[in-house]
């Protein structure tokens, strides 16, 4: 099989690929009673993605990870799911604890009954994003890395399972891959850093702190993150429409798309 892999200036290489899940969950960890989802994977997310194509380990990930840039565009959206669940602390026996259930929610409010339940945790809301897809963005001036993920994707060759966040978020489906080059542009999708960003284009829009009320519709969206590990940094993340920056940064062009990269390392939490 022809490798085809554009050059790109400053030894860069580039390709984007698509990747659309059953559904994900990306979590916000800003978020501790909850288990909110940011709209779109961060760098390092997307580069662990890559990695498992080609079968890295997160040391080996983690020691290239200097290399990479990365980035996504979310192309389409299908909803929200909200799971609620009540975690217990077990301070007595099972059959204690649903008598006590049987009690309370049988309209019982006894100071007894009260004090036993206000000891349970509270619940628990899990956000899930519902067949969320992407195209993911890669460069990197290891020429080697990028051939060997265009291959293994032209092939369908993954070395490592894929899952949307945890390993019950399943792929349905991975392909597509095309060589793109890394330019500099003020216009692009995906997500910026807020103090970079200018404006959407788009006459309207809504901004949303969380994922209620999301349908499927393509109405641009804007979602105000922060990314911990070593960025600590706010960041825009857009569905529906292209972002505009008040200068030029790294985008991946594969000729359809024009998807903001970032540096993958200041992402990743894993220390050797």
């Amino acid at each position: 099989m022809q490798l085809c892999i554009a050059w790109i200036g400053c030894g860069m290489k580039a390709l984007t690929f698509i990747v659309r899940f059953l559904t994900a969950q990306y979590k916000d960890h800003m978020q501790k009673m909850t288990r909110r989802t940011y709209l779109i994977p961060p760098p390092s997310a997307v580069a662990g993605m890559f990695g498992a194509i080609l079968g890295l380990e997160m040391e080996e990930l983690y020691k290239v990870s200097d290399e990479i840039l990365a980035g996504a565009e979310l192309r389409f959206l299908g909803g929200r799911i909200i799971t609620l669940a009540r975690t217990f602390k077990m301070h007595c026996s099972v059959s204690e604890l649903v008598r006590l259930l049987k009690r309370y929610y049988a309209g019982e409010r006894s100071e007894y009954v009260i004090n036993k339940m206000q000891k349970l945790l509270t619940i628990k809301e899990s956000e899930e994003l519902y067949m969320p897809e992407y195209k993911f963005a890669i460069a990197s001036s290891n020429e080697a890395l990028v051939g060997e993920g265009m291959k293994r994707l032209k092939e369908h060759d993954v070395e490592y399972d894929i899952f949307g966040g945890n390993d019950y978020h399943f792929i349905e489906f991975i392909g597509d891959p095309k060589p793109a080059e890394l330019k500099k542009s003020s216009e692009g999708c995906g997500y910026c850093r807020r103090e970079d960003f200018e404006r959407i284009e788009a006459e309207t829009f809504n901004v949303v702190w969380e994922m209620r009320g999301i349908g499927g519709e393509l109405t641009p969206l804007v979602m105000p993150v922060t990314f911990l590990a070593n960025v600590k940094e706010d960041f825009i993340q857009v569905y529906g429409a292209k972002i505009r920056l008040k200068s030029e940064r790294e985008v991946v062009n594969d000729g359809e798309s024009k998807i903001f990269v970032h540096k993958v390392k200041p992402f990743l939490t894993l220390r050797i």
